[in-house]
């Protein structure tokens, strides 16, 4: 199967999951293109995050457009992870991968509990967060540690974004969501900006792999705003859970 074809299926798969849980799509993305492609992991890497602004961006548009993003906590959660990634560059061989991997599997494992609980309920959250300044540091500081969890084990904001937003910061869930989304366009963009100044990212490959996931991620954002909030937490819950499980995959 030519590889534009190959990329077209991954990156609309990828999208997908994008419009339905508010994640980037680099989860299926990346080892799609290791697995599938033949890329190592610093190209698959860079062409996944060159492919996620495409996707992400036209997620957090048509969440904002579906008043299901607030724009505000976004842009602290950015501004948050990008100050993160730089401090998981920095510690990158300094702390244990596997104390982080841990952590995270351990919150991974918590959240999707609380998630499925909460998704019994009626899943009714708050529309917008409180404008506070102890609220508005909190949310820097989430992004904070996002990004530096991303730069030190890449894993994708969407899974640490979401269900904080939604069980610590009160958010609905499609709202919880499509901020997520709004959060992970400009770092995924300067990401990208590194990436391409070091020549890693396969710019065809992104582009087919963005023009796909445009199209995923309307098609999953349509199945979201269909299903009640409670829906999306229990579906996050067992997202929350594979991820879990390929981290101690990986771990051991």
């Amino acid at each position: 199967m030519p590889k534009l074809l190959i990329a077209a299926i991954v990156g609309t798969v990828a999208g997908i999951a994008s419009g339905l849980f508010g994640i980037g799509g680099g989860l299926v993305i990346v080892p799609s293109l290791v697995l599938i492609l033949g890329f190592d992991q610093h190209r698959a890497h860079a062409t996944s995050s060159a492919a996620v602004v495409l996707t992400a961006t036209a997620g957090a548009i048509r969440f904002f457009h579906g008043g299901a993003a607030d724009l505000r906590a976004g842009v602290l959660l950015a501004g948050g992870a990008m100050l993160g990634a730089l401090t998981g560059a920095t510690l990158m061989g300094k702390v244990s991968s596997k104390w982080l991997k841990g952590l995270f599997i351990s919150v991974a494992a918590i959240a999707a509990v609380r998630l499925a609980i909460g998704g019994f309920g009626s899943g009714i959250g708050v529309d917008r967060i409180e404008a506070t300044t102890g609220v508005f540091v909190g949310i820097v500081l989430l992004g904070l540690a996002t990004g530096t969890l991303m730069s030190m084990l890449g894993l994708g904001g969407g899974l640490v974004y979401v269900p904080i937003l939604a069980l610590v910061f009160g958010l609905e869930q499609h709202i919880a969501q499509g901020t997520s989304l709004v959060a992970i366009v400009p770092t995924a963009a300067i990401a990208t900006i590194v990436h391409l100044r070091a020549r890693r990212v396969e710019i065809p490959i992104a582009l087919v792999l963005g023009a796909g996931g445009i199209i995923g991620v309307l098609l999953g954002a349509l199945i979201a705003f269909s299903l009640p909030g409670s829906t999306l937490q229990l579906l996050f819950a067992g997202l929350l859970i594979a991820a879990a499980g390929l981290q101690l995959f990986k771990k051991r």
